[in-house]
């Protein structure tokens, strides 16, 4: 029987890719006292942009790498509370040059981080241009009702404004792996659509990072790594954290699994709903690409609206079918009263409200020493002994399973009738429950590439590579059923709550 495993691996979870005390090349990074506003800790790339190397830049007051207005402007941004992405645009003093630059400042309790780069060639846009292309982008999202409509709206657009190969929609499932549901493609990139990837590929402390930042950017795979100096923070006294930094350097399993994918620069925007990463958009270009600091900010923003609109979509949605399921709750409920019996109110309802309410195939309620079933369900031996399990099990609040078999060994012998398990406690001491089936769904998974080579270390147990291969892996699933929503377990806690109180007054009247 094959099982879906859970591909988010500890190993991958584990990395400190926030602190690899180093940066991308397209940049430069300076580290501030947040007292005296002095360099304490530099890019050892700094002298193109300052005229000093960073060895002997340390200590040196930012103050004079600035004239006196920009300073007094830029002391007065940072002194307004720990802050995150703060942008200037500055030139700094290179000997007898100036040299224009932007810079996003990172403020810290105790230092401040300032990313910076040189401002690009690229003809600036006026913001009455940007906003009217992002505001048509923004009334079709609004006139779209269908999640994968929005989706692939959304890819087009990007592609569109980004000029990259190639963009996808990943969408994360609750093991954290991620499905292509929308793709853009040209030139020699492969199709991914419909193709999930192991959670290992974008692990748990990476997506902890896009939590912080709406994008990360590698224009090249093949860039120069720049170290810091010194390499140890003087504050800290330890590696600079870089979790919020657009500059920080990636790590180089990564930039193989790049390298295996034909990819040479990659942008990753986010997608968050209800304060939760929901998927993805994937960048990919097959030759290096640079964006400007002005085209990352209409992303960042592009971004939010996305996210807007995916999360009203399903939080519509949601409402849509709590409304429909609090309405046949309703006439359960009611049934059970007219009927005054709980075993009438449930089973003999002809319209099957129980089964439709919890999306279900079949249901056994447990009452009074008898076992009473409607729809489809295990023989009476099998229930009995089920319920015999639960009794033992102390199951006092509901309680779901979409795989049955992998904790109650005896039903892999009935899981085309019952993967998926729904129990509702009446009174769990006297075994009296009402239970709720799903059968199996077999499923086919169509891996881009085997997710169980995610990750392959060399003899020595420490070096490591990512899979070098994407070509479809198909996987079979058995024994599980549909998942249980939280709107099914919302109105499965309601009606235990129904089913216990009526219980309660049949005993003491």
């Amino acid at each position: 029987m094959s099982q879906q495993n859970n591909y988010d691996a500890e190993f991958c979870g584990n990395l400190a890719i926030h602190q690899t005390n180093s940066i991308q090349d397209f940049g430069y990074l300076l580290v501030l006292d947040t007292e005296n506003l002095n360099i304490i800790q530099a890019s050892e790339n700094v002298n193109e942009i300052i005229g000093c190397i960073a060895k002997e830049c340390i200590f040196n007051a930012f103050q004079q790498y600035l004239s006196d207005e920009d300073f007094e402007h830029f002391k007065a941004g940072v002194s307004k509370g720990l802050r995150n992405r703060l942008p200037f645009q500055y030139s700094l003093k290179n000997g007898s040059l100036a040299e224009p630059v932007n810079i996003l400042a990172h403020v810290k309790k105790e230092f401040i981080i300032l990313e910076i780069e040189k401002i690009d060639d690229e003809p600036e846009r006026s913001f009455t241009k940007v906003f009217q292309e992002v505001r048509s982008f923004i009334s079709t999202l609004e006139s779209t009702e269908s999640l994968q409509n929005v989706c692939e709206a959304s890819i087009k657009e990007i592609r569109r404004i980004s000029g990259f190969d190639g963009i996808r929609m990943y969408r994360f499932d609750k093991n954290w792996n991620g499905t292509v549901i929308a793709e853009e493609i040209t030139g020699d990139l492969e199709s991914y659509l419909g193709q999930t990837f192991p959670a290992s590929d974008v692990p748990k402390q990476a997506r902890a990072l896009y939590l912080k930042n709406p994008f990360r950017l590698i224009p090249n795979r093949n860039y120069q790594t720049i170290k810091l100096f010194p390499v140890i923070n003087p504050i800290t006294n330890g590696f600079l954290d870089l979790s919020d930094c657009n500059l920080r350097s990636v790590a180089n399993v990564h930039l193989e699994y790049m390298a295996n994918m034909n990819v040479t620069a990659s942008m990753s925007i986010r997608i968050m709903v209800d304060g939760t990463l929901w998927g993805l958009i994937s960048c990919h270009h097959i030759t290096s690409k640079y964006l400007s600091v002005e085209s990352r900010s209409v992303f960042d923003w592009l971004s939010m609206e996305i996210s807007y609109r995916i999360s009203s979509i399903i939080k519509h949605e949601q409402l849509m079918d709590h409304a429909k399921l609090l309405h046949q709750r309703s006439v359960i409920t009611d049934l059970v009263y007219s009927e005054n019996d709980i075993v009438k109110g449930i089973l003999t309802d002809e319209n099957q409200n129980l089964l439709s309410l919890f999306n279900a195939t079949g249901a056994a309620l447990s009452l009074n020493g008898k076992i009473k079933t409607l729809g489809t369900v295990p023989d009476m031996d099998d229930l009995e002994n089920l319920v015999l399990w639960l009794e033992g099990k102390g199951i006092n609040k509901v309680f779901a399973s979409e795989n049955l078999g992998e904790i109650y060994e005896e039903a892999k012998n009935y899981a085309a009738v019952a993967s998926g398990l729904l129990v509702i406690p009446i009174e769990s001491s006297k075994g009296e429950f009402l239970i709720c089936f799903r059968p199996e769904v077999i499923e086919d998974i169509k891996w881009g590439g085997d997710p169980n080579q995610a990750i392959k270390f060399e003899k020595d147990g420490i070096n490591y590579h990512p899979r070098n291969s994407f070509k479809q892996w198909l996987q079979t699933i058995y024994g599980q059923s549909s998942d249980w929503q939280d709107t099914e377990l919302e109105m499965a806690e309601s009606l235990r709550n129904f089913l216990f109180e009526f219980r309660a007054k049949q005993i003491y009247n």
